[in-house]
């Protein structure tokens, strides 16, 4: 079927353009209505693509380029997931931000950033993707860079820098990729499906630890890692929902789009390697955490440990561990955006973000408490909500490929609570200090209530009902495992 594909990257785009051509003395609120009526009319298209079409199996083919590029984009349950989510949190992202008065170019950029994200999960050309790939650098560097806190230029410089390096890493195996495809076959293409590479000699290893590096650096891994928390700390409230709940997966979606399909033989060969590097990624993330007296940059650094359990999954090659490994990068986008958010909200209110900077917060703003509570359960990994399955399941399926891996992990998994338990009791049930800011933070208001229910509801849902949500993974899972 050829539905409207390109509307899902191309309607944002033109309303990013069409949002900062509205911008003007005389209708200053006009900017964000139009951005969230495109951002919310965007997401029920999103969702109403299975009940339109019948299923989320689908093509769009177009014009065929210079030296085997072509503009191609396709759906599956895969890619229907994290479209689904990017479309979600770009609406949730821009009710959430409402109350500030950000200038049209804050809306148009989400809107922007939407759009690039929409394109990294349609491309079926690798060329594409590259493009797609580099354009959402821009939109989060300004994101960063214009409309965050004290560091923000120093965070969008080393952002930009960390990840357009590991983008050059993408592209040199990208080129090699398809320079060896040509000189065995004669023919120039940049089709995913026309890229596989069954042997596992050295140039095929160099290709993929050079492309790996590229999605690595996005995930982040350990060692490029670095940019995150800074990234985190300095991005407003909206932008660190879009990076972690969104951008990071990128890199996650490159292995299991391009990496393990390409190269089935080398995925396999370098499991140790990536097994073990999994693991240490929860455990040092954990870590990280555990020791961080900001509370952004705390559930910065537990990303980096949640991703490393998503990395643990795919990097398995077993059916159960890829499908948890993926549901966990849905899973971990709606627990730390509601976290990241109600941080913004917070942060909104008094102006800190430190964990002696507040005290009793259940007392003044019981909503706050009861959904900041919430999502610290699901974060990390009780039964019955959203995070205990992917976590789960990804451990299990690391379990039966590198028993060692899967049993280091598991430290990052008793670290969590460790580290996310007590930083809620500081800042929601510990007598305040003399210089709290309590007294500052009101409870939530209705718009506040109707984003943290919403994202709520979904970790609860997937929690305790997760088999249609596994089933978007599962032709994924059986095509790739071992």
């Amino acid at each position: 079927m050829t539905a409207p594909l390109t509307l899902l990257w191309t309607a944002p785009l033109l309303g990013g353009f069409l949002t900062l051509l509205l911008a003007g003395d005389r209708a200053p609120r006009l900017p964000r209505r139009l951005a969230l009526l495109i951002a919310t009319a965007l997401f029920l298209y999103t969702a109403a693509i299975p009940l339109a079409a019948g299923s989320f199996n689908l093509t769009e083919l177009g014009l065929d380029l210079a030296w085997g590029i072509r503009y191609s984009l396709a759906l599956d349950g895969l890619s229907y997931a994290l479209v689904l989510l990017t479309a979600f949190l770009t609406m949730i992202s821009l009710l959430g931000s409402w109350k500030e008065g950000h200038s049209a170019g804050f809306w148009a950029s989400f809107l922007f950033l939407e759009s690039a994200l929409m394109g990294v999960f349609l491309a079926r050309d690798l060329f594409l993707f590259y493009i797609f790939w580099e354009a959402s650098l821009i939109p989060m560097f300004f994101i960063i860079g214009l409309w965050g806190s004290a560091n923000r230029r120093h965070a969008a410089v080393k952002f930009f820098l960390y990840t357009f390096g590991g983008s050059l890493f993408l592209l040199l195996g990208a080129l090699l990729l398809v320079n060896e495809r040509h000189a065995a076959t004669g023919l120039w293409s940049w089709d995913m499906s026309r890229l596989r590479l069954d042997g596992g000699g050295p140039l095929s290893v160099f290709i993929f630890i050079s492309m790996a590096i590229g999605f690595a650096v996005k995930i982040p891994v350990f060692p490029f890692h670095t940019w995150l928390p800074d990234a985190h700390t300095e991005a407003p409230a909206a932008g660190s929902v879009m990076l972690a709940g969104v951008m990071l997966k990128m890199g996650l979606y490159g292995f299991l789009r391009i990496l393990y399909p390409v190269f089935p033989g080398v995925g396999a060969q370098l499991l140790p390697w990536l097994g073990g590097l999994a693991a240490f990624n929860a455990i040092y993330g954990a870590f990280g955490a555990m020791v961080q007296t900001d509370l952004k940059r705390l559930i910065a650094y537990s990303s980096v440990a949640h991703l490393g359990f998503c990395l643990m999954g795919i990097a398995s090659l077993t059916p159960e561990g890829i499908a948890g490994g993926s549901l966990q990068m849905i899973n971990h986008g709606l627990t730390t955006g509601a976290l990241f958010l109600m941080v913004g909200f917070i942060y909104e209110r008094s102006h800190k973000r430190g964990l002696s900077d507040f005290g009793a917060l259940a007392r003044t703003a019981p909503a706050l408490g009861f959904f900041f509570g919430l999502a610290c359960l699901a974060s990390v990994g009780v039964p019955g909500m959203n995070g205990f399955v992917g976590e789960f399941m990804s451990l299990a399926g690391m379990m039966r490929a590198l028993p060692i891996a899967a049993m280091a992990a598991l430290l990052g998994v008793g670290l969590a609570p460790a580290y996310l338990l007590p930083a809620f009791g500081k800042v929601f049930w510990n007598d305040p200090g003399p210089d709290s800011c309590a007294s500052k933070v009101t409870d939530l208001d209705g718009r506040e209530r109707a984003i943290l229910w919403a994202l709520s509801g979904l970790m609860l849902v997937i929690g305790l009902y997760p088999s249609p949500w596994l089933d978007f993974f599962r032709a994924a899972a059986s095509q790739l495992s071992l």
